[in-house]
Order: structure tokens, then C-alpha cells, then sequence
């Protein structure tokens, strides 16, 4: 399969077509592969528009855009009208939106026994229910131009779940179904939707916002467990790969004439898609016991 191939998956090089400049909207920008994508595809020439939860936290991304085209906007994509005003704020001052990357998202380590009710809820509201929501607010426009492109950034945890992280892995496996869903309901009106499932990267999700739920430091059965998870993600943090490539690749799937339904990205996860599709599931699951049991 090649990255023209509809409903196909890649791992990096979407297919670029001719393009003029873009009007760009990208959540989640303080920092990470939001903050890198909006700096590089104003760089590329495209007009972005980067969301921010709290727009105090805006000071990162200005500087590194300098005088390029980046414009910061306060955006919680949980906030009904702040998702509503952002939008029409920039159909007001551009006219379009060509692009929707949806990037904000959170993540929380813990057992699934531990993990109490409002904490899987804000997992899901903010990973699944308020991009669906956001999505819903742009693809009118969309669908009114003729065309417009959704990047739904996902996980390699949306094809491969692990223990410790079933609430995240949760909310991205549902993510992919419907981004899945919405591929082919818009596709007849011009809008292409695309999924970016990264491995491990360096961003703050390995860093200072590594989250665990509240009981997962309790003493109990499954204490011994987190810790063993705790210095396997140190040791993941300390080789993780470089979120520019990620950066570089959410940009170049905005500007692809058929970006394909899923990129893969990182050398870790495109071995465990593999051993996923190809390898037999016991090997598989003694391969995760071996890593994740104390």
C-alpha cells in the first residue's frame, strides 16, 4: 500500500500536493507536537491559528515563531463556547479553515480498578467527546468550501493496549473508530480525515505531564505493578524519539492531496503494530507480562 491508497496506513511521507496557503487551526500548542506543528507549517507559509487552554501559556510559542504567521487563541477544547467562539473568529477575520489538527489531549497512568469514575470521564471528554464536538464545529465550513482536511493525533495506544494505561488506550482506541467512521461519512463533501498514531516521543506527556490517578500510589495489590510501569516509562523517556518528526509529518498530512487513514510513527510502534498484525497473540501478551511485571 502506498500513501495514496484510501484508508491505507504509512509510516511517514504523505503524499504532498500543490498547495497555496492554508488557514490552519491546531489545539493543545503549549508545547510538544501541538507548539512544533504551528511553528513549522507557519514556517511552510500557512496562516495558524494555535489553541491554548490557558492563553498565559502562550509566551513558549511566540517566541519560537517570531514574526511568522502564528496567531495564539484561547481555546479549552472542553469549553462549549470557547470552541464556538474560536471558530468564528477565524471564519471572520479568514474566511476558511483548511486545516483542523486536533492535538490537545491528556493522558493518566493507573489500573483500571483504581481509576475512579471522574477521572475516566475527564480522560474521555477531553480525548474523545470535545474533539468530536470541535470537529463538528469546523466541518460545516468545511463542507461549505469543498474541502478541508482533519488530523486527529492518536496513539500508538489506539492500537495496542497496556497495562497501567487502559484509560488513555481507552479513549484513543475509540478515537480511531470514529475518526474511522468520519473518514467515510465526509469524504463525499471534499474533507479528508487522518489519524497520526506516534510511539514515544519527547514530549511533556513523558515528562512534567506524566500523570498517575489518585490511588495509584496506594499500598495494595497493585503498587508493585506501577512502579515496575514507573521505570519503564523512565526508560522509555530517556530514549524517546524527536517530536519534530511528528511535527514535520502532522504538517506534511495537512498539505497531502489523500493523506492515508493512519501514519504510524516511531520505530517502537512500528514494531508493535507488526507483532500485533502478524504475530500470534500469546507471544504478544507474554512479551508485555515479561515488561510490565515486577
Amino acid at each position: 500500500m502506498g500513501p495514496s491508497d484510501e484508508g491505507s496506513e504509512q509510516i511517514g511521507g504523505a503524499q504532498i500536493q500543490e498547495i497555496s496557503i492554508m488557514v490552519v487551526l491546531i489545539t493543545g500548542c503549549r508545547s510538544g507536537f501541538g507548539l512544533l506543528a504551528a511553528v513549522e507549517a507557519a514556517r511552510r507559509g500557512h496562516r495558524v491559528y494555535a489553541g491554548f487552554r490557558d492563553l498565559s501559556t502562550k509566551d513558549g510559542l511566540v517566541e519560537a515563531a517570531g514574526d511568522l504567521p502564528v496567531f495564539p487563541i484561547q481555546l479549552d477544547v472542553t469549553d462549549p463556547e470557547q470552541r464556538e467562539t474560536a471558530v468564528q473568529k477565524i471564519m471572520e477575520i479568514e474566511g476558511r479553515i483548511d486545516a483542523l489538527v486536533n492535538n490537545a489531549g491528556v493522558a493518566l497512568g493507573g489500573y483500571l480498578e483504581q481509576i475512579e469514575e471522574d477521572e475516566m470521564r475527564r480522560v474521555l471528554e477531553v480525548n474523545l467527546i470535545a474533539l468530536w464536538a470541535l470537529t463538528n464545529q469546523v466541518l460545516p465550513h468545511m463542507r461549505g468550501q469543498g474541502a478541508g482536511t482533519i488530523v486527529n493525533v492518536s496513539s500508538i495506544s489506539g492500537r495496542l493496549a497496556l497495562p497501567g494505561l487502559g484509560a488513555y488506550a481507552a479513549s484513543k482506541f475509540a478515537l480511531e473508530g470514529m475518526s474511522e467512521a468520519l473518514r467515510h461519512e465526509v469524504k463525499p463533501f471534499g474533507v479528508r480525515v487522518c489519524l497520526i498514531e506516534p510511539g514515544p516521543y519527547k514530549t511533556d506527556i513523558l515528562g512534567r505531564n506524566r500523570t498517575l490517578c489518585r490511588r495509584a500510589t496506594e499500598e495494595g495489590p497493585y503498587r508493585p505493578y506501577t512502579e515496575k510501569a514507573e521505570q519503564l516509562f523512565d526508560n522509555i523517556a530517556t530514549t524517546a524519539g524527536d517530536p519534530m518528526d511528528v511535527a514535520n509529518e502532522i504538517v506534511a498530512l495537512c498539505e497531502a492531496k489523500r493523506p492515508p487513514l493512519r501514519t504510524v510513527m516511531g520505530p517502537s510502534a512500528r514494531l508493535r503494530v507488526l507483532l500485533k498484525r502478524y504475530g500470534p497473540w500469546g507471544l504478544l501478551e507474554t512479551m508485555i507480562s515479561r515488561a510490565t511485571t515486577p
